[in-house]
């Protein structure tokens, strides 16, 4: 019996009039068949053979096609088209098979439509380029990249079909989106070397953007220069990718020249993305008076500064300790009707930690409550780090403390280890086992720093069979000790009278044994890790 009433419909919607049509010159008996056979599968999806029987002698390829583009429930469809084929003996269409696969792709059960279609494909059921994009697409949206890589591959080996740009370009940005440009370099020379692929702008955006991720600008410049022989004309995002890759590679006076370059030649607009990726570039190298330059140029052009241009500003005066400037800035800021985030707070607060001015600092965290802001992790990474160079370690504990409080943060290791290397310095090495221990159970893994600190904090204390524990730890985790590491470790070792301890160490380091490939970083200064990251970025 029908299920009737609208809750019915909402899930399956039989009994409204069909959206789809048959072939022309099918009966209305089919239809019908048709119906009653999705019905039947919606309502059991494993109908006894008794209902099943009542098909057999009417059921064909052509009935089953039409009651499966009927479903919408990939389960229902599955057991439709399997049922109908193995013990219905219907031998379904191509047409079927895309339908299943669709319904597969769309509900999320990617390996299942994989198989099915390694099956369509074994059997030489046809299907065209748009069947094979929608597939590709299918895969690389749900995060199958790499079966979106093969299906690419055989789409011109295999089955002779040259997919849209638009299916690569969304495949390759896919790869770039997932630290995977070299893949992404890769598939666009493939697709370039094979008959038939015509690329267009946005391609090259995409291939572009990966060299500039890479570093290598200089690649970047030399697909920009092919894509007039492809007829395709550059556009904003490909001038700003360039200009973002050369101020990645510090090339940042490359990155205006070229930008004056385009703009005499009248090929491009710049726009807010392209200034503020220049003075971001100026900022991290400290030429504080080019960026302002920069800044003035882009108010002259009448482009409004965003958000991120003042907080890289204020961020670059920080850090080079000019607090009257970033504050100068952030009045601007607040003149051009651009509200302060917590990204600015925590600029403005590192600058003064910078300067020494830990007073003033705490004014503006005190300050942050009164906005109704919450710091975030490089707040309080900025403050713990001006606190423990200052060797004020209890204030530094009470606000990793309020920091562990904190739910919505995930905690990094830069922040603690601040804290861990002050109290190994003051000789309190069981109160930075507890901080440790306290840091991994808010599941924040110890990094390279950490445990280096730690091993040279237990030597110092001569406390050497729980500096070895610590290294054995380090290494067993899969973390790479660095040569600060081997050479701390092994002159405690020797100064121990631990000669045999020393050349298991050294061994380690000559032949690498569990070990990546050693690490040769200046190391390990715990303020390293924190003040690396721009807290404007």
């Amino acid at each position: 019996m029908l299920l009737r009433g609208a809750p019915y419909l909402n899930v399956h919607r039989l009994l409204l009039p069909a959206r789809r049509h048959l072939a022309s010159g099918c009966a209305t008996t089919d239809l019908w068949i048709s119906k009653a056979l999705a019905t039947l599968f919606v309502v059991s999806p494993s109908p006894p053979a008794l209902y099943l029987s009542s098909f057999s002698q009417v059921l064909d390829a052509s009935i089953a096609f039409s009651a499966l583009r009927r479903l919408s429930d990939s389960e229902s469809a599955v057991n439709l088209f399997r049922t109908t084929q193995s013990t219905l003996k219907v031998s379904h269409f191509a047409a079927s098979y895309r339908v299943l696969i669709s319904i597969l792709c769309c509900a999320g059960r990617l390996s299942d439509a994989l198989n099915l279609f390694d099956e369509m494909t074994e059997k030489s059921l046809s299907f065209d380029g748009s069947f094979l994009g929608f597939l590709v697409d299918s895969c690389a949206d749900s995060g199958h990249l790499d079966s979106a890589l093969r299906l690419v591959c055989r789409a011109s080996a295999d089955f002779q079909f040259c997919l849209r740009a638009y299916h690569v370009n969304n495949l390759m940005n896919r790869l770039v989106a997932a630290n995977r440009a070299k893949d992404a370099i890769f598939l666009f020379e493939e697709q370039l070397s094979s008959q038939g692929f015509n690329p267009d702008t946005c391609s090259f955006n995409v291939v572009i953007k990966g060299l500039c991720l890479l570093g290598d600008v200089d690649r970047a410049f030399e697909i920009y220069k092919k894509m007039a022989s492809f007829g395709c004309v550059p556009d904003t995002f490909t001038h700003n990718s360039l200009v973002v890759g050369l101020c990645r590679a510090n090339r940042i006076d490359g990155g205006r020249e070229f930008l004056r370059r385009i703009q005499v030649d009248g090929l491009f607009l710049p726009n807010v993305i392209t200034y503020t990726s220049l003075i971001s570039g100026y900022c991290k190298l400290g030429r504080m008076k080019d960026a302002l330059e920069v800044f003035d140029e882009m108010l002259s052009l009448e482009i409004k500064p965003s958000r991120i241009t003042y907080n890289v500003l204020i961020d670059g005066y920080g850090k080079v300790c000019d607090m009257q400037s970033a504050n100068s800035m952030y009045d601007r800021m607040i003149l051009g009707g651009c509200q302060p985030d917590i990204v600015t707070f925590t600029s403005l607060i590192d600058g003064y930690c910078r300067c020494g001015l830990i007073s003033d600092a705490m004014k503006l965290w005190h300050e942050l409550v009164e906005r109704e802001l919450q710091p975030n992790a490089y707040t309080f990474a900025v403050v713990i780090i001006a606190f423990c160079k200052m060797n004020r370690l209890s204030e530094a504990r009470e606000l990793l403390n309020e920091l562990n409080r904190r739910k919505d943060i995930v905690p990094r290791a830069f922040i603690y280890n601040p804290v861990i290397d002050g109290l190994c310095k003051a000789g309190k090495v069981d109160e930075a086992n507890m901080t440790l221990m306290e840091m991994e159970r808010k599941g924040c893994s110890p990094d390279k720093f950490t445990y280096t600190i730690l091993i040279i904090g237990h030597c110092m204390k001569g406390r050497m069979v729980e500096a070895i524990q610590l290294f054995d730890r380090m290494v067993t985790s899969g973390c790479t000790p660095d040569h600060v590491t081997f050479g701390s470790l092994t002159s405690c070792l020797l100064k121990a009278a631990m000669p045999d301890e020393a050349n298991r160490v050294m061994l380690m380091r000559e032949r690498k044994i569990g070990l990546g490939c050693i690490n040769s970083e200046t190391g390990p200064s715990c303020l390293k890790p924190a003040l690396s990251v721009s807290v404007a970025s």
